[in-house]
């Protein structure tokens, strides 16, 4: 044999050894080529049923914003009578609030008026009821006088 016969005899030998340590590798390439293909073919009915279950979802929590909606609706003329009591109780809160400071000022110049005197006792008690009830005349005196609000 010549040298270039004895050349093709190593890179024969050489593929030999190379291709027999090569199929236990190539073999589980293969069963991994086949797990991905069978994986791909369930893929679709996957996707199907997952599709399924995102719209049965959307549907159950639309269903759950309509009940929801309504019980607001239902509930909403609760909160307005709530507001219109607040309203209320706070006109009410104002009108108290407005006759207590009337009541105040004039409690006040009716002190300054029994400090001037130098009333005390039973008796300054009793000009201060006097000077208030006067006060009270004059004030609905003035209130018959001038126009209504």
């Amino acid at each position: 044999m010549d040298w270039m016969g004895i050349g093709v005899l190593l890179i024969g030998i050489a593929f030999v050894v190379l291709v027999i340590l090569l199929i236990k590798p190539l073999n589980k390439a293969a069963d991994l080529l086949e797990g991905l293909q069978e994986t791909t073919d369930r893929l679709p009915d996957v996707v199907d049923d997952v599709s399924a279950q995102a719209t049965d979802m959307l549907q159950t929590s639309n269903a759950t914003l309509d009940q929801v909606n309504n019980q607001v609706h239902s509930l909403n003329p609760f909160f307005h009578i709530v507001g219109d009591t607040g309203k209320a109780a706070r006109s009410l809160t104002l009108s108290a609030l407005e006759k207590t400071n009337l009541l105040k000022v004039q409690t006040a110049s009716a002190m300054e008026y029994s400090k001037q005197e130098k009333y005390e006792g039973l008796y300054g008690i009793l000009s201060f009821l006097f000077f208030l009830s006067q006060r009270r005349k004059e004030m609905k005196e003035i209130a018959e006088i001038s126009p209504e609000k």
